[in-house]
């Protein structure tokens, strides 16, 4: 590893690394010279340095260690103690310390810091040496990191490294071993300042053989994707062209394996109806072989794209309906979120859902899903002939309440796209006013209960053609229960006009609807 590298990791993560075989730290004893490139590219006084580990120490000029445990203190004058000269002079031999990590991940499962210590040997006497791995290598290395799942400050500094090695050498790897990389850094939960610059890196050179992946290539690397909501130009060339090439792989996935490729596309909005029908009629028939956690990811999936499948649809929510008690608090609201997006959300499903909520603690709930149960009631309620009897239990309706009015303040600000339009309604000399339909969405409101709703980017598939979304589709129907006649417009096909085109093309859409 060169020692640019070094210096670059500990700039951007400032990770205190402990030596777990030896229950040692090392000092911040550094070389004057040293000392001051540190104390310049860092930022801030030796004193609060991170300490750091004995490879990356000698990297940086050496140092002393220091026993932090004082049980250690009889031992350490017997023994030897790991010195940096002592683990620098090791042969090195990376073979053997990812043959030795391979053995790990193969032996019977090792816990804790246990598991830590076994690997931070092998792992510091490959430091040095990671710019020198070939990429099969590297990719091994990652991948049993990956299925070890160590948490460690040592391996955090490693992948870092990783990142920047394979980022700098992309062309080298292939696609297969790209997507094994993505997928190994999401089993570590590695969010790294250099992860967003290797995914740019790896999205480039995988849509040159994006045909190489197969089933479970695709999955990892497009998870990975949807894990940090990497959605760029160069991912949506990707996706189009993975959602291209998976029509023929759809048979040899398994139905886990669909589940996942489906509701990652769904999760960065990506949306292609040759793909979707695909997957849906090869996942229809395995529903009842999918665990819970995978119907609900499925449903919420077709829900987040508003795809219409019936029939899957009518299985999935048979399935989870009947299991409500194994759900847990995240899962049970997806589904309540995605069956009622989808308009298949009885009242009597709604009550019998609603008992599950009312067993749960308010631990078992993320923020978000609160924001998803006000919606839900609110949804029900427009469908119901009698909404007054409809109500989320008490408890949960005070938060679910309280967590939207904390969206709608912070989607309060007057968009550009509201701006425009309303300037061209007082050009028209057309009254209107905005505000909060329904408490809902905002809209512009026009006489006779016509409302104008400004639907900008996040409204919309983040592919060609645009579509929109579940949730759009399902605010327009909330709206047009409550009486109101909706005028959808979309940002990109609004600003696309030039300004002399828009007054025709309002006057068009108020038009169609009887407005004019």
């Amino acid at each position: 590893m060169a020692r640019s590298h070094v210096l670059a990791i500990l700039k951007r993560s400032h990770l205190r690394v402990k030596l777990p075989a030896s229950q040692q730290h090392y000092s911040a004893s550094l070389s004057t010279t040293a000392g001051k490139e540190l104390s310049s590219l860092l930022g801030f006084p030796s004193s609060s340095w991170p300490l750091a580990s004995a490879v990356v120490r000698e990297l940086l000029g050496g140092g002393r260690s220091q026993t932090s445990t004082p049980n250690l203190e009889a031992t350490a004058e017997t023994a030897p103690q790991p010195t940096v000269a002592t683990v620098t002079s090791e042969a090195r031999q990376p073979n053997r310390d990812l043959a030795e990590l391979l053995e790990l991940d193969s032996s019977p499962p090792i816990e804790g810091e246990d598991l830590a210590r076994r690997v931070v040997g092998p792992l510091q006497r490959l430091c040095p040496q990671l710019d020198k791995l070939s990429p099969a290598e590297t990719t091994t290395l990652v991948a049993a990191l990956g299925h070890l799942r160590v948490k460690d400050s040592l391996v955090d500094i490693v992948l870092e490294a990783v990142s920047d090695l394979v980022t700098d050498s992309v062309q080298q790897y292939t696609a297969p071993q790209l997507a094994t990389i993505c997928g190994s850094y999401v089993e570590l939960d590695h969010r790294g300042s250099g992860y967003t610059l290797l995914l740019d890196a790896i999205v480039g050179q995988v849509l040159r053989s994006f045909k190489d992946l197969d089933a479970r290539g695709l999955v990892a690397l497009t998870h990975a994707l949807a894990e940090t909501e990497h959605e760029t130009e160069g991912t949506g060339k990707l996706l189009a062209a993975i959602a291209a090439g998976a029509l023929d792989l759809v048979p040899t996935f398994s139905p886990g394996q669909l589940v996942s490729l489906l509701a990652s596309f769904s999760r960065l909005h990506h949306y292609n109806e040759p793909m979707y029908r695909a997957i849906a009629r090869q996942a229809a028939p395995a529903v009842s072989s999918l665990q819970l956690q995978q119907q609900s990811d499925l449903l919420h999936a077709l829900a987040l794209m508003g795809h219409e499948e019936p029939d899957l649809v009518a299985a999935l929510r048979g399935h989870l309906l009947e299991n409500a008690e194994q759900l847990t608090g995240y899962a049970l609201c997806d589904v309540l979120w995605s069956l009622a997006v989808l308009d298949q959300l009885s009242l009597e499903s709604f009550r019998h859902m609603c008992g599950r909520l009312e067993q749960l603690t308010l631990g078992s709930f993320e923020p978000e899903n609160f924001q998803q149960l006000y919606q839900v009631q609110r949804m029900v309620q427009a469908a119901s002939e009698d909404p007054v009897t409809v109500q989320l239990p008490a408890w949960i309706w005070v938060y679910a309440a309280s967590a939207w009015q904390d969206r709608l303040f912070a989607e309060s600000n007057f968009t550009p796209l509201q701006q425009s339009i309303c300037r061209t309604l007082d050009d028209m000399g057309i009254w209107h006013e905005e505000k909060f339909l329904q408490n809902m969405s905002s809209a512009i409101a026009l006489r006779d209960r016509v409302a104008i709703h400004p639907e900008g980017p996040s409204c919309y598939s983040s592919s060609w053609p645009k579509r929109a979304l579940g949730e759009t589709l399902a605010v327009r129907r909330t709206l047009a229960r409550h009486g109101w006649t909706v005028v959808p417009i979309a940002k990109h096909e609004w600003m696309a006009l030039a300004s002399q085109k828009r007054r025709a093309y309002l006057v068009k859409l108020l038009e169609d609807v009887g407005a004019l």
